[in-house]
């Protein structure tokens, strides 16, 4: 497998999945499992998708793969934290650079914090929004960048 997408919307009229990818770094024998996600807006349909996401993990994931886990997850009211720390093991990078998690909506206001990076297994470098142009044009939410690291790696 070197992706697959996974529909978790309740709705046909909503666009709402986790895409999977795996990808391996060039000189390095060690792959990287790569997880977007762009969830709902309703907490019970959030609560369903991230217990699709668990589940996808468990079973897809071995505990010691490299893991990176990002998108909108439409979180808040900051309830998914808990969770995927705990059931999977996940830091979010943003929070552990800058001690809160970013704001990122609207793009033209940031108010609330809706999109996370977690990651697990790796070094992490850095962690920025994305303000300004032309990133404010570009979509409804700041855009957040990390750099990671391979643990090991020189």
């Amino acid at each position: 497998m070197d992706w697959e997408n996974i529909n978790v919307s309740p709705l046909r009229s909503a666009s709402r999945s986790l895409l999977h990818g795996l990808i391996q770094v060039p000189g390095h024998e060690q792959k990287i499992h790569i997880i977007c996600v762009h969830f709902g807006l309703f907490e019970l349909e959030r609560e369903r998708q991230l217990s699709i996401l668990a589940k996808r993990i468990r079973s897809h994931v071995p505990d010691q793969d490299p893991l990176i886990i990002a998108g909108d997850f439409n979180d808040w009211r900051v309830r998914a934290e808990n969770h995927l720390h705990q059931d999977l093991g996940v830091k979010e990078v943003f929070k552990k650079i800058h001690g809160m998690h970013a704001r990122t909506f609207p793009s033209w206001l940031p108010m609330l914090s809706m999109d996370r990076i977690y990651f697990r297994g790796l070094k992490v470098m850095n962690c920025t929004q994305l303000n300004g142009l032309p990133w404010r044009h570009l979509s409804d939410h700041i855009p957040l960048l990390a750099e990671f690291g391979l643990i090991g790696a020189a």
